[in-house]
């Protein structure tokens, strides 16, 4: 595949530091997981929400900050696909990528929130006291 004229061709570095990126944010997430679920290496044990070391717990991480953690984490991901493999960015070419994948991603919130608001209000509306047969 010949790149067009006046531009550069992707590189193999930039592909490597993107799999390296994502490998790196991949096991962060991956620790974080173990870290809550309870884990154990040679001498340094993590019990859920708590890291040991040689039986003395060196400090207890709350429950929120791991799984805001991960949600970080899973951002940074995507943004480190978007932008090494799939090579969007805020470049004259690529921003217009990038509008449109972010105007796609405006859209399916849309449709996904409004299905969640449709379907808990059909739920509360269901199984509220205030309603029951003999009005009917």
């Amino acid at each position: 595949m010949k790149p067009y004229p006046g531009e550069n061709h992707p590189y193999l570095a930039t592909y490597l530091s993107g799999f390296i990126l994502a490998l790196i944010l991949t096991v962060l997430a991956f620790g974080l997981v173990g870290f809550e679920a309870g884990v154990c290496l040679k001498s340094i044990c993590i019990v859920p929400g708590k890291l040991l070391f040689g039986g003395e717990t060196i400090r207890k991480i709350p429950h929120w900050f791991i799984v805001s953690g991960i949600f970080a984490l899973a951002v940074l991901q995507i943004l480190v696909h978007l932008r090494y493999f799939l090579h969007l960015g805020f470049t004259s070419r690529g921003r217009w990528n990038t509008l449109a994948i972010l105007f796609t991603l405006l859209i399916i919130t849309f449709m996904v929130g409004g299905t969640l608001w449709i379907m808990h209000d059909l739920s509360e509306q269901m199984y509220s006291p205030d309603l029951s047969r003999d009005s009917l």
